[in-house]
C-alpha cells in the first residue's frame, strides 16, 4: 500500500503524460490515500485515472461519508474506476489477544459501511500475518483469523464486491491459500503484491503465481530490488515483470492491476516502464481482444 512520504516538494505540472502512457493508465489503476486526495483530484480527473482509494483508521474514524460520495460522484463523472484499500497499521485479523482481533473487526466494518455507500470495484486487505512473531501458533491464528474474516466475505458477496487479500509478510503462500480455501467463496480473493513477494518472502514469484492463480484478483506493480519494500518504479529493480505479465497472457488472468508510485515521478516512470515493455502490451492486447476467460 502507497504512502506517498515525498509528495510535499512536489508538484504533477510540468509532467507531460505521452500517448503510450496514456494508453497505459486505461488498463491500470494508482494507488493513493485519501489525505492525499484533495491534492491530486484535479490530476485524477483531468487525466481520467482510476484510483485505488486507500482509507486509513483516521479517515474511517472521522465521518467524511458525504464528502468521500460527493468525490467519487465526480471521478465517476469523468469515467475514473475505483478500488478501495482498508486500513492495516497495527492491526491482526488472527491476533492471539481478542482485543486486538475487535478492533481489526472495528475497523474492517467501518470500511465495509463506507463501501456500502460508494460500491467499489473491489477491497483490498492485508492478513496482518508476520512469521517473526505469530510462526509459533499458527494453527491458532488462521482459526482467529477465519473468524474475524468470515463476515466481511459475507458482506462482500451480499454486495457482489470481491474481498482480497495482499501479501505483505509473509514468506510463502500457504497461510493464503488455508485461508481462501478454508472459506469457500468466489467473492474472496488474493492479490498478490509483487514488491512485498520480491523483498518479503522466501519464495520465488513463479511458485506464488503457480499456487494463487485460482484466486487471483488483483496485481500491485512496484519494483525493488530484493533488499528492501522500496516501491520503486517499475523496471527500476530486479523483479522479473516479463515473468509476470507473460504467465497472465498464457493463463488467461486478467486481474486488477494497481501500481503503488511513492512520487509523482515514480507515477510517470512506471507508466512509461509500462508503455515501453512488451510483455505488458502483449497482455494487454490479449485481454482487450476478449480472449481472457475472467
Amino acid at each position: 500500500m502507497v504512502r506517498l512520504t515525498k509528495l510535499e516538494s512536489e508538484s504533477p505540472k510540468g509532467h507531460e503524460i505521452s500517448p503510450a502512457m496514456r494508453a497505459v493508465l486505461g488498463h491500470v489503476f494508482v494507488s493513493l490515500p485519501w489525505n492525499y486526495m484533495d491534492r491530486y483530484i484535479d490530476l485524477v480527473l483531468e487525466n481520467r485515472i482510476n484510483i485505488e482509494i486507500g482509507f486509513g483508521t483516521d479517515a474511517l474514524q472521522m465521518d467524511q461519508t458525504g464528502i468521500v460520495c460527493a468525490t467519487v460522484g465526480r471521478m465517476r463523472d469523468k469515467q475514473c474506476r475505483f478500488t478501495v484499500h482498508g486500513p492495516f497499521w497495527d492491526l491482526c485479523s488472527g491476533s492471539v489477544d481478542p482485543g486486538i482481533r475487535e478492533v481489526t473487526r472495528s475497523r474492517l466494518s467501518s470500511l465495509f459501511d463506507l463501501a456500502e455507500q460508494i460500491h467499489p470495484e473491489q477491497i483490498v486487505c492485508h492478513t496482518g500475518f508476520d512469521p517473526r512473531h505469530h510462526r509459533g501458533h499458527r494453527r491458532t491464528w488462521i482459526d482467529n483469523s477465519l473468524s474475524t474474516l468470515e463476515p466481511f466475505v459475507r458482506r462482500a458477496e451480499i454486495l457482489k464486491m470481491p474481498l482480497v487479500l495482499e501479501n505483505v509478510w509473509e514468506e510463502d503462500p500457504d497461510l493464503h491459500l488455508e485461508l481462501l480455501e478454508r472459506m469457500k467463496s468466489s467473492w474472496f480473493g488474493f492479490c498478490l503484491d509483487t514488491g512485498h513477494q520480491h523483498s518479503f518472502s522466501t519464495t520465488t514469484m513463479d511458485k506464488w503465481l503457480q499456487a494463487v492463480r485460482p484466486y487471483l484478483k488483483e496485481v500491485h506493480l512496484h519494483d525493488n530490488d530484493g533488499s528492501y519494500d522500496d516501491h520503486l518504479p517499475v523496471g527500476s529493480g530486479t523483479i522479473d515483470f516479463s515473468y509476470l505479465f507473460n504467465f497472465l497472457t498464457e493463463k488467461g488472468i486478467s486481474p486488477v492491476l494497481t501500481i503503488e508510485p511513492h512520487t509523482v515521478e515514480h507515477l510517470y516512470e512506471t507508466l512509461a516502464g509500462l508503455a515501453a515493455m512488451v510483455s505488458f502490451k502483449d497482455f494487454i492486447s490479449t485481454r482487450t481482444s476478449g480472449s481472457f476467460s475472467n
